[in-house]
């Protein structure tokens, strides 16, 4: 398709900003739902791209949204919360999604998850983001719904929320305390992130597979530290 019509559904984040740029870069529509407009007003000056006042937990909001659309990317994501909080976002809500898919007849869904998403996990996160894989993975009823799934590691880029709060940390105190120095870590710059999902948007080798995006080294937090400082 040379004139898709894109909904991104956590369009106004971190990932969401870099997304929706690259789309708009070529040319296709991007809708971008959002609680509070006037929050995400910057993505108005990309010439393709809409912002909508909506509440995407709900399902005929969704299908209302969806109608039309050509591609679905659903990158919401929590870090905190509690488990109720985890369950919305990350198994109800892609539930919904592919519900109102399927009833507005979107062909194409994208699905962000997370490097180490299981279920089983003891983390809420990891557990959660891995039940909500297997929500959208599951095969398509109604109609043919072709979905790709990307479990990115940390996130880096203008505007991050994991360097960038160590960035801060070290502007007010020389020395910072950290709870677990040799974690390992293997980040992964917001670009490519993007670029992984415009890229799959159009690629049948894609459809129903799951992708790990990660960057091309290992660090340990100490060694992350060091280098932001």
């Amino acid at each position: 398709m040379s004139n898709k019509n894109i909904c991104i559904l956590g369009g106004g984040g971190f990932v969401g900003h870099h997304l929706a740029s690259q789309l708009a870069a070529r040319g296709w529509r991007v809708t971008v739902p959002a609680r509070q407009r006037q929050r995400v007003n910057d993505l108005l000056v990309l010439p393709t791209a809409e912002v909508v006042e909506a509440d995407i937990h709900d399902p005929a909001t969704l299908e209302r949204l969806f109608a039309g659309k050509d591609v679905v990317i659903n990158l919401v994501g929590i870090l905190h919360g509690s488990h109720k909080d985890f369950l919305r976002a990350h198994v109800k809500l892609p539930h919904r999604v592919m519900e109102a898919c399927h009833a507005a007849g979107v062909p194409r869904l994208l699905h962000m998850s997370a490097l180490g998403a299981e279920v089983g996990s003891k983390s809420f996160y990891q557990h959660s983001k891995g039940e909500g894989e297997q929500r959208v993975l599951q095969p398509g009823r109604k109609h043919d719904l072709h979905v790709t799934v990307f479990r990115p590691s940390v996130i880096f880029g203008p505007g991050d929320s994991f360097l960038n709060l160590f960035a801060g940390l070290l502007k007010m105190a020389p020395v910072v305390p950290l709870a677990n120095a040799g974690a390992r870590f293997q980040p992964v710059h917001v670009t490519d992130v993007a670029r992984a999902f415009a890229s799959a948007i159009d690629d049948p080798a894609t459809f129903g597979q799951a992708y790990n995006l990660c960057g091309p080294k290992v660090y340990t937090l100490e060694e992350l530290v060091r280098l932001v400082a």
